[in-house]
C-alpha cells in the first residue's frame, strides 16, 4: 500500500510539480496585493458590472435629485420651545422635571406642565445613492437624507434630546415624502405626507396646545398649569405656533418650500412597554417650512422653521362615555433655525 501511494506522489510531481509548491505559488505577493488597492483606489468604478449600485456617490451628484428636500443638506442653528405634559407620583416633589411648584393655581397631583426655551442644531447628510425597492411590476428608488437633531436648554445648555433618523423622496411626481425618526426614549416612528410651496409672505395654521377631553368641563382644572408654568410668556400654550408666525411677520419671505408629514398616513409609533404604560404616544405630525427670506440689505438666506406634535395619552378622561379613553396631551416644538 505504501508502495502505491509513493508512486502516486512520484507520478503528481512528474505531471504538475510538487502540490505544495504549487499551492504556495498560488498565493499573492504582498507587493501584488499592495499594487491592486493602489489600483482599486484610483479608480474604483472602472471595471463595476453592468447596472452595479454604488452605496455611495459625491454629495452634489445626489442632491440633484432630491426634489422638495434640496435645500436641507447642511447644518441649521436655531432656537425654539418645547412644552409637555408629564404624569408625576404624588409622593415625588413637585419641582421634578422642571415643573412649576405647590403655587402652581389650582396645584395639580397628577401631572405637571414643563414649558422651556431650547437651542437646536439640526445636521442633514445626502444619502450616498438611490435605494431600489424590489416590486412588480416596476421597481422604485428612494432618495433622501440622513439627519441629527440635537437639543439642549437655552438657559443652561444641558442637552435635552437627540434624535436620527431620515427624510425620504418616495415618489417626485407625486410629492410624497415621508420621516423616519429613533428617540432614545424609547420610540420610533414612520410619517408620511406630501409637500407643496407658495410665494410671498403666508400664515402659519394654528395648532392646538391644551389637553383634549371628549367634553371640556369648567373646574376641572387641566388646562390652568399652562398658564402658570414658570416660563410661559412669550410661549402662547393654546397656540404654539404664534411663536413662528411671529418670526415671519416681521420678515419679507420670496418662496417657501412646506413639508407635512404625519403617522395617520399610513405611519405608525412604536414604543417600549414603560412608554405605552405611562405616557403612551400615539401620534405624530410635522410641519417643515423652509424658507427663503430676503434681508434688509437685498441678501438671501435659507431659514427653516418646524411644528411637531406628540400626543401623548395618560390619566383617564372622566367626560368620555369609554371607559378606557384617556386625556390626550399634545407634546409641541416649534423652533426657527438659519442654514449655516
Amino acid at each position: 500500500m505504501k508502495k502505491i501511494l509513493l508512486s502516486f506522489l512520484i507520478l503528481v510531481t512528474i505531471l504538475i510539480g510538487n502540490p505544495l509548491t504549487a499551492m504556495a505559488e498560488e498565493q499573492p505577493s504582498a507587493e501584488s496585493i499592495k499594487e491592486s488597492i493602489i489600483d482599486s483606489l484610483e479608480s474604483p468604478s472602472q471595471k463595476l458590472p453592468l447596472n452595479f449600485l454604488r452605496l455611495s456617490q459625491e454629495t452634489e451628484n445626489t442632491v440633484e435629485d432630491l426634489g422638495p428636500l434640496n435645500d436641507l443638506p447642511g447644518t441649521w442653528v436655531g432656537k425654539g420651545w418645547n412644552m409637555i405634559a408629564v404624569p408625576i407620583n404624588s409622593n415625588s416633589p413637585r419641582n421634578t422635571v422642571g415643573c412649576p411648584g405647590k403655587s402652581a393655581s389650582p396645584p395639580r397631583e397628577d401631572f405637571c406642565i414643563e414649558i422651556m426655551p431650547y437651542v437646536e442644531t439640526l445636521t442633514f447628510t445626502p444619502i450616498g445613492a438611490p435605494v431600489p425597492n424590489r416590486g412588480f411590476p416596476i421597481d422604485t428608488f428612494v432618495v433622501g437624507l440622513h439627519y441629527q437633531q440635537v437639543v439642549s436648554d437655552a438657559k443652561t445648555f444641558q442637552p435635552l434630546h437627540i434624535e436620527n433618523g431620515m427624510w425620504l423622496l418616495l415618489d417626485k411626481e407625486q410629492n410624497i415624502v415621508s420621516r423616519l425618526s429613533s428617540i432614545p426614549h424609547g420610540d420610533s416612528l414612520l410619517a408620511i405626507g406630501k409637500t407643496s410651496d407658495i410665494d410671498g409672505n403666508f400664515k402659519i395654521p394654528s395648532t392646538k396646545g391644551l389637553p383634549i377631553l371628549d367634553k371640556p368641563v369648567l373646574g376641572l382644572g387641566y388646562a390652568d398649569p399652562y398658564f402658570t408654568a414658570e416660563g410661559v410668556p412669550p410661549f402662547v400654550p393654546s397656540n404654539p405656533n404664534q411663536m413662528l408666525q411671529d418670526v415671519i411677520d416681521k420678515q419679507k419671505l420670496v418662496n417657501t418650500v412646506i413639508l407635512d408629514v404625519s403617522t395617520e398616513n399610513e405611519g405608525g409609533i412604536s414604543n417600549i412597554p414603560f412608554i405605552k404604560k405611562n405616557a403612551d404616544a400615539t401620534s405624530f405630525k410635522s410641519t417643515f417650512w423652509i424658507e427663503e427670506v430676503e434681508d434688509k440689505a437685498g441678501n438671501n438666506f435659507l431659514q427653516l422653521q418646524y411644528s411637531q406634535t406628540t400626543d401623548l395619552d395618560f390619566i383617564k378622561d372622566f367626560t368620555s362615555k369609554d371607559p378606557d379613553k384617556l386625556i390626550v396631551w399634545p407634546h409641541v416644538d416649534v423652533a426657527t433655525l438659519v442654514k449655516q
